[in-house]
Protein backbone atom coordinates (compact mmCIF):
# COMPACT_ATOMS: atom_id res chain seq x y z
CA UNK A 1 0.00 0.00 0.00
CA UNK A 2 1.38 3.56 -0.62
CA UNK A 3 2.07 5.97 2.02
CA UNK A 4 -0.92 8.38 0.77
CA UNK A 5 -2.94 5.49 0.11
CA UNK A 6 -2.24 4.31 3.94
CA UNK A 7 -2.53 7.80 5.41
CA UNK A 8 -5.86 8.42 3.90
CA UNK A 9 -7.07 4.77 4.83
CA UNK A 10 -5.94 6.05 8.32
CA UNK A 11 -7.98 9.43 8.31
CA UNK A 12 -10.93 7.10 7.30
CA UNK A 13 -10.96 4.85 10.15
CA UNK A 14 -10.60 7.57 12.29
CA UNK A 15 -13.31 9.75 11.78
CA UNK A 16 -15.43 6.22 11.36
CA UNK A 17 -13.95 5.60 15.29
CA UNK A 18 -15.18 8.99 16.60
CA UNK A 19 -18.27 8.49 14.75
CA UNK A 20 -18.85 5.62 16.32
CA UNK A 21 -17.66 6.63 19.78
CA UNK A 22 -20.34 9.58 19.30
CA UNK A 23 -23.18 7.21 18.51
CA UNK A 24 -22.06 5.23 21.61
CA UNK A 25 -22.35 8.12 23.73
CA UNK A 26 -25.84 9.46 22.80
CA UNK A 27 -27.52 6.17 22.94
CA UNK A 28 -25.90 6.03 26.91
CA UNK A 29 -27.76 9.34 27.18
CA UNK A 30 -30.87 7.98 25.76
CA UNK A 31 -30.74 5.01 28.47
CA UNK A 32 -29.73 7.37 30.72
CA UNK A 33 -33.24 9.00 29.63
CA UNK A 34 -34.78 6.06 29.69
CA UNK A 35 -34.33 5.49 33.42
CA UNK A 36 -34.87 8.97 34.65
CA UNK A 37 -38.44 8.41 32.80
CA UNK A 38 -38.81 5.05 34.47
CA UNK A 39 -38.48 6.69 37.83
CA UNK A 40 -41.04 9.38 37.24
CA UNK A 41 -43.25 7.12 35.63
CA UNK A 42 -42.63 5.59 38.73
CA UNK A 43 -43.55 8.48 40.79
CA UNK A 44 -46.78 8.88 38.63
CA UNK A 45 -47.86 5.95 39.38
CA UNK A 46 -47.28 5.69 43.43
CA UNK A 47 -49.04 9.20 43.59
CA UNK A 48 -51.95 7.63 41.60
CA UNK A 49 -52.48 4.91 44.21
CA UNK A 50 -52.53 7.23 46.80
CA UNK A 51 -55.00 9.49 45.12
CA UNK A 52 -58.68 9.56 47.01
CA UNK A 53 -62.12 10.54 46.05
CA UNK A 54 -65.14 11.82 48.19
CA UNK A 55 -67.84 9.46 48.40
CA UNK A 56 -71.77 9.95 50.04
CA UNK A 57 -73.57 6.98 51.77
CA UNK A 58 -76.28 5.93 49.86
CA UNK A 59 -77.72 2.56 51.80
CA UNK A 60 -76.50 -0.72 53.10
CA UNK A 61 -76.11 -3.47 51.48
CA UNK A 62 -77.17 -5.98 54.21
CA UNK A 63 -74.41 -4.91 56.86
CA UNK A 64 -72.44 -3.35 54.82
CA UNK A 65 -72.41 0.14 53.60
CA UNK A 66 -72.64 1.41 50.06
CA UNK A 67 -71.32 4.77 48.27
CA UNK A 68 -71.64 7.09 45.16
CA UNK A 69 -69.06 9.79 44.01
CA UNK A 70 -69.67 13.06 45.67
CA UNK A 71 -71.48 15.32 42.97
CA UNK A 72 -74.55 18.01 43.31
CA UNK A 73 -77.00 15.96 41.87
CA UNK A 74 -76.11 12.86 44.25
CA UNK A 75 -75.73 15.11 47.17
CA UNK A 76 -79.25 16.75 46.86
CA UNK A 77 -81.24 14.58 44.88
CA UNK A 78 -84.45 13.72 46.68
CA UNK A 79 -83.79 9.97 48.71
CA UNK A 80 -80.11 9.93 47.32
CA UNK A 81 -78.91 9.67 50.32
CA UNK A 82 -78.66 6.98 53.39
CA UNK A 83 -82.08 7.36 56.00
CA UNK A 84 -83.38 10.11 53.28
CA UNK A 85 -80.92 13.00 54.85
CA UNK A 86 -81.42 15.93 52.94
CA UNK A 87 -78.87 18.19 52.21
CA UNK A 88 -78.75 21.93 50.99
CA UNK A 89 -75.99 23.39 48.44
CA UNK A 90 -75.70 27.97 48.66
CA UNK A 91 -73.39 29.81 47.25
CA UNK A 92 -70.78 31.99 48.88
CA UNK A 93 -73.48 35.03 49.16
CA UNK A 94 -75.87 32.80 50.82
CA UNK A 95 -78.64 31.99 48.12
CA UNK A 96 -79.59 28.56 47.62
CA UNK A 97 -78.12 26.54 44.49
CA UNK A 98 -81.19 24.89 42.11
CA UNK A 99 -81.47 23.64 39.11
CA UNK A 100 -83.19 25.50 36.36
CA UNK A 101 -86.34 23.28 36.62
CA UNK A 102 -87.00 24.40 40.16
CA UNK A 103 -85.82 27.77 39.66
CA UNK A 104 -88.17 28.37 36.92
CA UNK A 105 -91.32 26.51 38.58
CA UNK A 106 -90.57 28.82 41.14
CA UNK A 107 -90.60 32.26 39.43
CA UNK A 108 -93.26 31.46 37.47
CA UNK A 109 -95.58 31.09 40.31
CA UNK A 110 -94.33 33.98 42.30
CA UNK A 111 -93.85 31.92 45.50
CA UNK A 112 -96.99 29.83 45.67
CA UNK A 113 -95.93 27.06 47.16
CA UNK A 114 -99.29 24.46 45.53
CA UNK A 115 -98.63 26.01 42.15
CA UNK A 116 -95.02 25.52 42.53
CA UNK A 117 -95.72 21.71 43.20
CA UNK A 118 -97.74 21.08 40.64
CA UNK A 119 -95.34 22.57 37.86
CA UNK A 120 -92.55 20.57 38.95
CA UNK A 121 -93.67 17.29 37.04
CA UNK A 122 -90.97 14.95 39.36
CA UNK A 123 -93.65 12.58 40.42
CA UNK A 124 -93.77 9.18 38.68
CA UNK A 125 -94.98 9.77 35.06
CA UNK A 126 -94.05 12.94 34.84
CA UNK A 127 -97.17 14.03 37.25
CA UNK A 128 -96.80 16.98 39.92
CA UNK A 129 -97.37 17.32 43.31
CA UNK A 130 -100.27 18.16 45.36
CA UNK A 131 -100.76 18.46 48.90
CA UNK A 132 -104.21 17.14 48.86
CA UNK A 133 -104.54 14.29 51.30
CA UNK A 134 -108.10 13.94 51.81
CA UNK A 135 -110.93 11.62 50.77
CA UNK A 136 -113.23 13.85 49.00
CA UNK A 137 -116.03 11.03 48.44
CA UNK A 138 -116.20 11.50 51.98
CA UNK A 139 -117.96 14.98 51.91
CA UNK A 140 -118.61 14.86 55.82
CA UNK A 141 -114.75 14.45 56.53
CA UNK A 142 -113.68 16.69 54.07
CA UNK A 143 -115.43 19.05 54.66
CA UNK A 144 -114.81 18.82 58.38
CA UNK A 145 -110.55 18.64 57.84
CA UNK A 146 -111.23 22.20 55.55
CA UNK A 147 -112.52 24.04 58.45
CA UNK A 148 -109.94 22.56 60.61
CA UNK A 149 -107.20 23.32 58.17
CA UNK A 150 -108.41 26.74 57.96
CA UNK A 151 -109.19 27.21 61.64
CA UNK A 152 -105.47 26.51 62.12
CA UNK A 153 -104.76 29.16 59.45
CA UNK A 154 -106.89 31.83 60.98
CA UNK A 155 -106.02 31.36 64.62
CA UNK A 156 -102.22 31.53 63.74
CA UNK A 157 -103.14 35.02 62.51
CA UNK A 158 -105.56 35.65 65.08
CA UNK A 159 -108.67 35.39 63.38
CA UNK A 160 -111.24 32.52 63.80
CA UNK A 161 -114.10 30.53 62.20
CA UNK A 162 -116.68 29.45 63.46
CA UNK A 163 -116.21 25.52 64.47
CA UNK A 164 -118.09 24.67 67.66
CA UNK A 165 -119.13 21.51 68.49
CA UNK A 166 -119.09 20.69 65.03
CA UNK A 167 -121.34 22.99 63.72
CA UNK A 168 -120.12 24.72 60.86
CA UNK A 169 -122.35 28.31 60.78
CA UNK A 170 -119.85 29.55 57.72
CA UNK A 171 -118.98 27.89 54.87
CA UNK A 172 -115.75 27.95 52.18
CA UNK A 173 -116.21 28.32 48.39
CA UNK A 174 -113.61 27.88 45.61
CA UNK A 175 -115.42 28.13 42.26
CA UNK A 176 -112.33 28.62 40.28
CA UNK A 177 -108.95 27.08 39.48
CA UNK A 178 -107.62 28.21 36.58
CA UNK A 179 -103.71 28.97 36.04
CA UNK A 180 -104.87 32.69 35.96
CA UNK A 181 -103.10 34.22 39.12
CA UNK A 182 -106.00 36.28 39.36
CA UNK A 183 -108.31 33.71 39.32
CA UNK A 184 -109.56 31.00 41.94
CA UNK A 185 -109.82 32.84 45.22
CA UNK A 186 -110.65 30.73 48.60
CA UNK A 187 -113.42 32.68 50.08
CA UNK A 188 -115.05 32.32 53.79
CA UNK A 189 -117.74 34.26 55.52
CA UNK A 190 -116.28 35.57 59.21
CA UNK A 191 -119.09 36.29 62.00
CA UNK A 192 -120.75 39.02 63.39
CA UNK A 193 -123.95 39.81 65.56
CA UNK A 194 -126.53 42.30 65.80
CA UNK A 195 -128.82 42.66 68.44
CA UNK A 196 -132.66 42.25 68.00
CA UNK A 197 -133.56 46.32 68.48
CA UNK A 198 -130.90 47.54 67.17
CA UNK A 199 -128.39 47.09 63.81
CA UNK A 200 -124.90 47.75 65.56
CA UNK A 201 -122.66 45.08 64.50
CA UNK A 202 -120.41 43.50 67.37
CA UNK A 203 -117.59 41.02 66.82
CA UNK A 204 -118.23 37.19 67.45
CA UNK A 205 -115.74 35.38 68.93
CA UNK A 206 -114.71 31.71 69.70
CA UNK A 207 -112.42 29.58 71.96
CA UNK A 208 -112.55 26.53 73.37
CA UNK A 209 -115.11 27.23 75.56
CA UNK A 210 -117.66 28.24 72.74
CA UNK A 211 -118.50 31.40 71.14
CA UNK A 212 -118.66 34.80 72.86
CA UNK A 213 -118.53 38.40 72.67
CA UNK A 214 -116.54 40.90 74.85
CA UNK A 215 -117.89 42.42 77.80
CA UNK A 216 -117.50 46.22 78.96
CA UNK A 217 -114.86 47.02 80.72
CA UNK A 218 -115.01 49.19 83.68
CA UNK A 219 -113.20 52.44 83.61
CA UNK A 220 -112.84 55.72 85.88
CA UNK A 221 -113.48 58.95 85.31
CA UNK A 222 -113.12 62.12 87.70
CA UNK A 223 -116.10 64.56 86.87
CA UNK A 224 -117.86 67.60 88.77
CA UNK A 225 -121.26 67.33 89.53
CA UNK A 226 -123.46 70.14 87.31
CA UNK A 227 -125.71 70.41 90.41
CA UNK A 228 -123.17 70.59 93.66
CA UNK A 229 -119.74 71.48 91.59
CA UNK A 230 -118.56 68.51 94.10
CA UNK A 231 -115.55 66.54 92.55
CA UNK A 232 -115.86 62.82 92.57
CA UNK A 233 -115.20 59.66 90.83
CA UNK A 234 -117.17 57.77 88.91
CA UNK A 235 -117.44 54.06 87.71
CA UNK A 236 -118.19 53.77 83.52
CA UNK A 237 -118.64 51.12 81.17
CA UNK A 238 -119.80 50.93 77.39
CA UNK A 239 -121.77 47.75 76.01
CA UNK A 240 -120.09 45.84 73.35
CA UNK A 241 -123.31 47.80 71.38
CA UNK A 242 -122.02 50.83 72.37
CA UNK A 243 -118.84 50.46 71.50
CA UNK A 244 -119.51 49.23 67.99
CA UNK A 245 -121.90 51.64 67.36
CA UNK A 246 -118.93 54.42 68.31
CA UNK A 247 -120.86 57.20 69.38
CA UNK A 248 -119.67 57.81 72.99
CA UNK A 249 -122.53 57.00 74.91
CA UNK A 250 -121.91 54.99 78.30
CA UNK A 251 -123.64 53.90 81.52
CA UNK A 252 -123.06 54.76 85.00
CA UNK A 253 -122.84 52.17 87.87
CA UNK A 254 -124.51 52.55 90.98
CA UNK A 255 -121.89 53.66 93.03
CA UNK A 256 -123.57 51.39 96.05
CA UNK A 257 -122.62 48.31 93.51
CA UNK A 258 -118.89 49.54 92.18
CA UNK A 259 -116.61 52.22 93.40
CA UNK A 260 -113.03 53.11 92.76
CA UNK A 261 -110.28 53.62 95.77
CA UNK A 262 -108.52 56.71 94.35
CA UNK A 263 -105.26 55.94 96.74
CA UNK A 264 -104.45 52.40 95.33
CA UNK A 265 -106.30 52.66 91.52
CA UNK A 266 -108.50 49.73 92.36
CA UNK A 267 -112.21 49.18 91.85
CA UNK A 268 -114.13 48.05 94.98
CA UNK A 269 -116.78 45.32 94.46
CA UNK A 270 -118.10 43.33 97.13
CA UNK A 271 -116.43 41.98 100.72
CA UNK A 272 -114.36 38.94 101.10
CA UNK A 273 -114.98 36.20 103.96
CA UNK A 274 -114.26 38.66 106.86
CA UNK A 275 -116.53 41.40 105.70
CA UNK A 276 -113.74 43.48 104.14
CA UNK A 277 -114.14 46.09 101.04
CA UNK A 278 -112.60 43.35 98.08
CA UNK A 279 -110.49 45.40 95.30
CA UNK A 280 -109.71 44.14 92.01
CA UNK A 281 -107.47 45.50 89.13
CA UNK A 282 -110.24 45.01 86.26
CA UNK A 283 -113.61 44.19 86.39
CA UNK A 284 -116.07 43.61 83.23
CA UNK A 285 -119.89 44.86 83.08
CA UNK A 286 -122.22 42.10 81.49
CA UNK A 287 -125.25 44.54 80.52
CA UNK A 288 -128.62 44.00 82.52
CA UNK A 289 -131.84 45.00 80.13
CA UNK A 290 -133.74 45.57 83.35
CA UNK A 291 -131.31 47.87 85.30
CA UNK A 292 -128.36 49.13 82.97
CA UNK A 293 -126.75 50.44 86.27
CA UNK A 294 -126.98 47.61 88.15
CA UNK A 295 -124.73 45.31 85.23
CA UNK A 296 -123.79 41.69 86.54
CA UNK A 297 -120.14 42.33 87.00
CA UNK A 298 -117.33 40.02 86.17
CA UNK A 299 -113.71 39.14 86.23
CA UNK A 300 -113.75 37.63 83.07
CA UNK A 301 -114.37 39.75 80.10
CA UNK A 302 -116.09 37.05 77.83
CA UNK A 303 -119.53 36.99 77.64
CA UNK A 304 -120.45 33.44 76.48
CA UNK A 305 -123.62 32.72 73.96
CA UNK A 306 -125.63 29.79 73.32
CA UNK A 307 -126.78 28.74 69.70
CA UNK A 308 -130.34 27.80 69.52
CA UNK A 309 -129.52 26.44 66.02
CA UNK A 310 -132.01 29.41 64.08
CA UNK A 311 -128.83 31.59 63.72
CA UNK A 312 -129.75 33.16 66.77
CA UNK A 313 -127.68 33.50 70.12
CA UNK A 314 -128.87 34.01 73.93
CA UNK A 315 -126.47 35.36 76.32
CA UNK A 316 -126.11 34.86 79.36
CA UNK A 317 -127.78 38.27 80.37
CA UNK A 318 -131.16 37.31 78.37
CA UNK A 319 -130.09 39.08 75.18
CA UNK A 320 -130.50 37.34 72.02
CA UNK A 321 -128.88 38.23 69.24
CA UNK A 322 -128.69 37.41 65.36
CA UNK A 323 -125.71 35.86 63.43
CA UNK A 324 -124.61 37.81 60.35
CA UNK A 325 -122.26 36.14 57.78
CA UNK A 326 -119.52 38.47 55.95
CA UNK A 327 -117.76 37.07 53.34
CA UNK A 328 -113.90 37.55 52.87
CA UNK A 329 -111.49 36.69 50.07
CA UNK A 330 -108.99 34.24 52.20
CA UNK A 331 -105.48 36.35 51.49
CA UNK A 332 -102.33 35.33 53.19
CA UNK A 333 -101.68 37.49 56.21
CA UNK A 334 -99.20 35.82 57.71
CA UNK A 335 -95.50 36.39 58.47
CA UNK A 336 -93.69 33.23 59.36
CA UNK A 337 -93.05 30.11 57.16
CA UNK A 338 -95.72 27.91 59.69
CA UNK A 339 -98.71 30.21 59.39
CA UNK A 340 -97.74 30.00 55.87
CA UNK A 341 -97.39 26.30 55.60
CA UNK A 342 -101.01 25.81 57.14
CA UNK A 343 -102.13 28.29 54.24
CA UNK A 344 -100.92 26.58 51.70
CA UNK A 345 -102.37 23.37 53.14
CA UNK A 346 -105.76 24.53 53.84
CA UNK A 347 -105.76 25.99 49.59
CA UNK A 348 -104.46 22.57 48.36
CA UNK A 349 -107.50 20.83 50.11
CA UNK A 350 -109.87 22.97 49.40
CA UNK A 351 -108.93 23.25 45.46
CA UNK A 352 -109.19 19.27 45.74
CA UNK A 353 -112.20 19.03 47.05
CA UNK A 354 -114.36 21.81 45.07
CA UNK A 355 -112.96 20.75 41.81
CA UNK A 356 -113.62 16.94 42.65
CA UNK A 357 -110.13 15.87 42.35
CA UNK A 358 -109.38 12.14 43.60
CA UNK A 359 -108.37 11.34 46.55
CA UNK A 360 -104.28 11.78 47.10
CA UNK A 361 -103.86 10.79 43.16
CA UNK A 362 -105.46 12.72 40.57
CA UNK A 363 -105.34 12.28 36.99
CA UNK A 364 -102.24 14.76 36.80
CA UNK A 365 -101.44 15.37 40.19
CA UNK A 366 -99.72 12.48 43.29
CA UNK A 367 -100.01 13.20 46.85
CA UNK A 368 -96.22 12.13 48.32
CA UNK A 369 -95.85 13.40 51.40
CA UNK A 370 -92.04 12.59 51.59
CA UNK A 371 -91.53 14.50 48.60
CA UNK A 372 -93.94 17.21 49.26
CA UNK A 373 -91.78 18.03 52.82
CA UNK A 374 -88.42 17.45 50.40
CA UNK A 375 -89.39 20.52 48.20
CA UNK A 376 -91.14 22.54 50.94
CA UNK A 377 -87.91 22.92 52.74
CA UNK A 378 -85.87 24.10 49.61
CA UNK A 379 -88.84 26.33 48.79
CA UNK A 380 -88.49 27.83 52.34
CA UNK A 381 -85.15 28.80 52.11
CA UNK A 382 -85.47 29.83 48.34
CA UNK A 383 -88.08 32.34 49.50
CA UNK A 384 -86.11 33.16 52.42
CA UNK A 385 -82.45 33.30 51.23
CA UNK A 386 -82.65 33.69 47.32
CA UNK A 387 -81.57 31.60 44.72
CA UNK A 388 -79.30 30.85 42.09
CA UNK A 389 -78.63 28.49 39.24
CA UNK A 390 -75.04 27.47 37.64
CA UNK A 391 -74.25 27.99 34.28
CA UNK A 392 -73.67 24.28 32.66
CA UNK A 393 -75.37 23.03 35.45
CA UNK A 394 -76.66 19.54 33.68
CA UNK A 395 -72.72 18.80 33.09
CA UNK A 396 -71.66 20.25 36.50
CA UNK A 397 -73.94 19.17 38.38
CA UNK A 398 -72.90 15.71 37.84
CA UNK A 399 -69.15 16.03 38.23
CA UNK A 400 -67.62 15.43 41.39
CA UNK A 401 -64.44 17.07 40.59
CA UNK A 402 -65.79 20.44 39.73
CA UNK A 403 -68.60 20.18 42.89
CA UNK A 404 -65.46 19.02 46.06
CA UNK A 405 -63.02 21.95 43.77
CA UNK A 406 -65.80 24.80 44.69
CA UNK A 407 -66.77 23.19 48.35
CA UNK A 408 -62.71 23.22 49.14
CA UNK A 409 -62.62 26.57 47.48
CA UNK A 410 -65.79 28.38 49.62
CA UNK A 411 -67.63 28.70 46.41
CA UNK A 412 -69.99 26.57 47.77
CA UNK A 413 -71.15 25.18 51.22
CA UNK A 414 -73.14 22.67 52.79
CA UNK A 415 -76.03 22.14 55.12
CA UNK A 416 -78.14 19.31 56.07
CA UNK A 417 -81.81 19.34 57.13
CA UNK A 418 -81.82 18.74 61.19
CA UNK A 419 -85.35 17.30 62.18
CA UNK A 420 -84.15 18.38 65.40
CA UNK A 421 -83.33 22.06 64.90
CA UNK A 422 -86.35 22.12 62.44
CA UNK A 423 -83.84 23.55 59.78
CA UNK A 424 -81.26 23.48 57.60
CA UNK A 425 -77.46 23.13 59.81
CA UNK A 426 -74.25 23.76 58.43
CA UNK A 427 -71.59 20.80 57.87
CA UNK A 428 -68.96 20.52 55.69
CA UNK A 429 -66.70 17.63 53.70
CA UNK A 430 -64.55 16.51 56.53
CA UNK A 431 -67.14 16.55 59.01
CA UNK A 432 -70.23 15.50 57.55
CA UNK A 433 -70.91 11.82 58.98
CA UNK A 434 -72.69 10.67 55.61
CA UNK A 435 -69.41 11.80 53.24
CA UNK A 436 -66.36 9.93 52.98
CA UNK A 437 -62.96 9.89 52.01
CA UNK A 438 -61.98 6.76 50.19
CA UNK A 439 -59.58 5.21 47.73
CA UNK A 440 -60.28 6.16 44.58
CA UNK A 441 -59.87 2.62 42.67
CA UNK A 442 -61.47 3.43 39.16
CA UNK A 443 -58.37 6.03 38.65
CA UNK A 444 -55.93 2.74 40.23
CA UNK A 445 -57.27 0.83 37.63
CA UNK A 446 -56.18 3.47 34.69
CA UNK A 447 -52.90 4.24 36.51
CA UNK A 448 -51.73 0.93 36.89
CA UNK A 449 -52.59 0.40 32.96
CA UNK A 450 -50.51 3.80 32.04
CA UNK A 451 -47.50 2.31 34.25
CA UNK A 452 -47.33 -0.43 32.71
CA UNK A 453 -47.88 0.58 29.03
CA UNK A 454 -45.31 3.37 29.69
CA UNK A 455 -42.64 0.61 31.47
CA UNK A 456 -43.33 -1.98 28.25
CA UNK A 457 -42.23 1.17 26.55
CA UNK A 458 -38.89 2.03 27.93
CA UNK A 459 -38.31 -1.13 28.55
CA UNK A 460 -38.42 -2.14 24.20
CA UNK A 461 -36.66 0.81 23.71
CA UNK A 462 -34.16 -0.09 26.21
CA UNK A 463 -33.42 -3.46 24.17
CA UNK A 464 -33.23 -1.61 21.06
CA UNK A 465 -30.62 0.83 22.30
CA UNK A 466 -28.77 -2.10 23.60
CA UNK A 467 -28.95 -3.97 20.41
CA UNK A 468 -27.22 -0.85 18.80
CA UNK A 469 -24.64 -0.72 21.29
CA UNK A 470 -23.43 -4.29 21.01
CA UNK A 471 -23.43 -3.54 17.32
CA UNK A 472 -21.41 -0.25 17.76
CA UNK A 473 -19.25 -1.71 19.88
CA UNK A 474 -18.24 -4.40 17.60
CA UNK A 475 -17.77 -2.28 14.85
CA UNK A 476 -15.47 -0.01 17.32
CA UNK A 477 -13.55 -3.21 17.68
CA UNK A 478 -12.91 -4.01 14.15
CA UNK A 479 -11.96 -0.04 13.58
CA UNK A 480 -9.70 -0.33 15.89
CA UNK A 481 -7.82 -3.29 14.34
CA UNK A 482 -7.97 -2.05 11.19
CA UNK A 483 -6.45 1.33 12.60
CA UNK A 484 -3.72 -0.20 14.13
CA UNK A 485 -2.83 -2.39 11.37
CA UNK A 486 -3.04 0.75 8.64
CA UNK A 487 -0.59 2.38 11.34
CA UNK A 488 1.75 -0.30 11.69
CA UNK A 489 1.87 -0.04 7.52
CA UNK A 490 2.30 3.16 7.67
CA UNK A 491 5.37 2.97 10.30
CA UNK A 492 7.09 0.36 8.21
CA UNK A 493 6.82 2.26 5.21
CA UNK A 494 8.19 5.39 7.08
CA UNK A 495 11.14 3.31 8.20
CA UNK A 496 11.93 1.75 4.84
CA UNK A 497 12.18 5.07 3.50
CA UNK A 498 14.55 6.37 6.19
CA UNK A 499 16.76 3.41 5.29
CA UNK A 500 16.92 3.78 1.78
CA UNK A 501 17.60 7.42 1.62
CA UNK A 502 20.61 6.77 4.41
CA UNK A 503 21.94 4.31 2.21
Amino acid sequence: MGMAASQARLLSITARISNNEMEQQSLAYSKQRLSDNSEQINDAYLDALAKTKYQVLTGYNNSEATYADLTYNQLTSFNSVAAGKQYLVTDNTGKVVVSSKIAEAYSKNNGDFNRFLRDLKVAANGKGLTQADIDITKHEQAEEAIHQAWDKYLASVGKGINNYDGQHLFDFDYTSFSEDSLDGYVTYDTAYITTNTGDAKVNLYKDSDGYYMERGMLYAETIQDDATNEIKTVVRYQTPEQIAEGNGDFYEVDENLVSYNTETGKFIYGVDDEGNPKEYDALYADFNPAAPTQPVIEEDYRRYLTFDGNDQYTATNGQTYTVNKQTSALNYEGTTNAQRELFDYATAITEAYYNNQTSKTTENLVYDAEMINYYKNIFNEMRTRGYTTVEDEKHKFKETNWFVRQLKAGNLQLSYYSTVEKSFVGTSLSSDESIAEKEDSAAMVIAEQVYQNAMDKIERQDKQFDLQLNKLESEHSALTTEYESVKGIIKKNVEKSFNTFNA
